[in-house]
């Protein structure tokens, strides 16, 4: 497995940790965040898992790489 896929599997596992955790706060009261931080939080993770589809599907016009 390359560098690039390990670290497109990192983001994407951030990313959803991320929204895992502002819909935590916003629902949970144990977990003290402001609602504005939680809504941060799930935005910019859903935003992340969007990029990481678009960019690792081949149909979005990204060429393979050579083979060599």
């Amino acid at each position: 497995m390359s560098t690039q896929k390990v670290a497109s599997i990192v983001r994407q596992v951030l990313a959803l940790a991320a929204i895992v955790m502002g819909a935590l706060t916003a629902a949970l009261a144990s977990i003290k965040l402001p609602p504005a931080v939680s809504a941060i939080l799930v935005a910019g993770g859903a935003i992340v898992v969007a990029v990481e589809h678009y960019v690792s599907d081949p149909s979005t016009g990204s060429t393979p790489p050579p083979s060599a």
